[in-house]
């Protein structure tokens, strides 16, 4: 999980921008409402990404603040701010955030921008090792919403018509796009496409009878058909115990 800093010091704006985060499957390790609150916190913890609002109260602002973070941290930074005018703006882009957001900003906004801040800095700082280096969710669009959806939480893909279905434990999300499309955004080492119709998540796999895969959530066992050309690689990646008989 991509945990989070946040440096706001309006209270309640901090209360909200936690309950956005979680919603979208971020962790918050707390908020900062000044310089020296900031200092003193990533001094003990270190967060994968930080989102500052540039008009914060002290003797420093939020950009002053990134300056100082990076003096002891490097780690991917977005700025919030309701002010737009060139100055400002200017003065932000030579700390060089890994993205920026006026306020008032879309939730849909938000997650997409996150997960360009982290790209940013991968690129930037390709040498540095985070908690975000490795790929572990995605983002499945939802009329204006983009929901994360960890990648260890997915049973299975299914192909219908024109829409793929996205099964978890939790809940079916349903896109418009087809198998092979996904399966080229899409990389994980878990899954295996093992029919025209199904991509497989090899690890929630509970049991094999013959030419079925069968795989259980919380409620019910889904039941899927693995193609009969493919059936001896897909069960060569299982560690499957031979008897004598």
């Amino acid at each position: 999980m991509i945990n989070i800093l946040t440096i706001e010091d309006d209270l309640l704006i901090a209360e909200d921008l936690k309950q956005k985060l979680i919603q979208l499957g971020y962790g918050v390790l707390g908020n900062a409402t000044t310089c020296q609150e900031t200092i003193d916190f990533i001094r003990t913890q270190t967060p994968d990404l930080i989102i500052a609002d540039i008009m914060i109260e002290g003797d420093k602002d939020g950009i002053e603040t990134v300056s100082e973070i990076y003096k002891q941290l490097l780690c991917p930074v977005i700025y919030l701010t309701a002010n737009s005018e060139s100055a400002t703006v200017k003065r932000a882009l030579a700390t060089h955030p890994a993205a920026f957001l006026i306020k008032p900003f879309k939730m849909s906004e938000f997650a997409i921008n996150i997960d360009l801040a982290i790209r940013n800095f991968k690129a930037r700082f390709p040498q540095i090792p985070t908690a975000t280096s490795k790929s572990d969710s995605i983002f499945v669009p939802d009329k204006y919403l983009y929901h994360r959806v960890y990648k260890s939480d997915i049973l299975f893909v299914e192909a219908d018509g024109s829409y793929i279905k996205i099964i978890t434990s939790e809940r079916k999300y349903q896109i418009t796009t087809n198998l092979k499309g996904f399966e080229a955004q899409f990389d994980h080492p878990a899954f295996y496409r093992v029919s025209r119709k199904h991509l497989v998540n090899l690890d929630r796999v509970s049991r094999i009878n013959g030419n079925m895969l069968y795989i259980r959530d919380n409620k019910t066992e889904h039941s899927i058909t693995i193609s009969k050309f493919e059936r001896a690689e897909i069960l060569s990646r299982f560690e499957i115990i031979k008897t004598k008989g």
